[in-house]
């Protein structure tokens, strides 16, 4: 994954650059389940509202379960499905658990998600969300999805998209963990690249962070998702205050104190520190490390409960 910090520091450069897919899949167009083999990176089309054109492409292991999780895996900036797919664990954790991985890519010409505009922002608004949710909304009847086990995970701009996810669909979604990302809304307005939030400057109270995810689907009273959110100390892209924002956010949708409960040192690696705040909301920070943060597949899957 080392590619993707280089990946948003070009885009802070430009924004004209094109993304590439390399697509290891099948040019068929599966309409349904018959069409789409196991074990293989296959291509979705016509799988319902989809107002920017997101595409995407299914991973269904050759021993699913009968009624399987199904995970979101988003892609970074000026990165792609194929990207996500080849440079993340999750295919081969899918062919040991039976889950099913959909792996969408944005139609973004800077292979960057619109995490930005008030339709994607809002639910069932329309954006780059509403075409994520609808290849989720597909995929249930298909495979007889376990619907309280759908979850998202995603680096730098897969990030945020991630945090769009939970924010604004939390009917869909049961969990989701950003991997340098920034908090819901933090990135809106009227351009791509927002650089107040990325430089750390656009700060908010908690119960600001919180009312903002709550008016994104007014009058929803149902579960709140699980949220977990991965940042280093050194982040040169998206700065590291961006972690004590969705600290503050999260904490406060799921109505908890920003003292964490629980505090483990020296997480997975050294100078790495986990915080809990209570069951549905965890940090981690990493002490020295940039944008460039690994995903901790399997630590991921275990706050999936998987």
């Amino acid at each position: 994954l080392a590619k993707f910090d280089i990946h948003f520091i070009i885009y802070l450069k430009t924004s004209s650059s094109t993304s590439k897919t390399t697509s290891t899949s099948s040019s068929a167009t599966p309409t349904g389940t018959n069409n789409i083999p196991r074990a293989t990176y296959t291509e979705i089309t016509n799988f319902g509202t989809n107002p920017t054109g997101v595409r995407a492409w299914i991973y269904v292991p050759q021993n699913l379960a009968a009624k399987p999780a199904l995970i979101v895996g988003l892609h970074w900036c000026h990165g792609d499905a194929n990207a996500f797919y080849t440079g993340t664990q999750f295919k081969y954790l899918a062919d040991q658990k039976g889950f099913i991985v959909i792996y969408p890519q944005t139609p973004n010409s800077d292979g960057c998600w619109d995490v930005h505009t008030n339709e994607t922002l809002t639910h069932n608004g329309g954006g780059d969300s509403l075409g994520i949710v609808s290849a989720v909304r597909w995929t249930i009847p298909q495979f007889n999805v376990d619907t309280s086990r759908i979850f998202a995970v995603g680096t730098s701009s897969g990030a945020m998209m991630t945090n769009v996810l939970i924010g604004a669909y939390p009917d869909v979604f049961a969990a989701g963990s950003a991997n340098a990302g920034v908090p819901f809304a933090c990135f809106q307005g009227p351009d791509s690249w927002n650089a107040a939030c990325a430089t750390g400057t656009v700060v908010k109270t908690a119960q600001q962070w919180g009312d903002i995810v709550r008016g994104a689907y007014p009058g929803y009273t149902g579960k709140r998702p699980k949220m977990q959110f991965w940042h280093g100390t050194n982040d040169q892209v998206l700065y590291y205050t961006n972690f004590g924002e969705e600290v503050k956010q999260w904490t406060n949708v799921h109505g908890v104190s920003t003292t964490p409960t629980k505090t483990t040192t020296n997480y997975i690696f050294s100078g790495w520190t986990r915080y809990d705040y209570g069951p549905n909301v965890s940090g981690i920070s990493a002490q020295g490390v940039p944008h460039d943060i690994q995903l901790q597949a399997a630590q991921v899957l275990e706050w999936f409960g998987l």
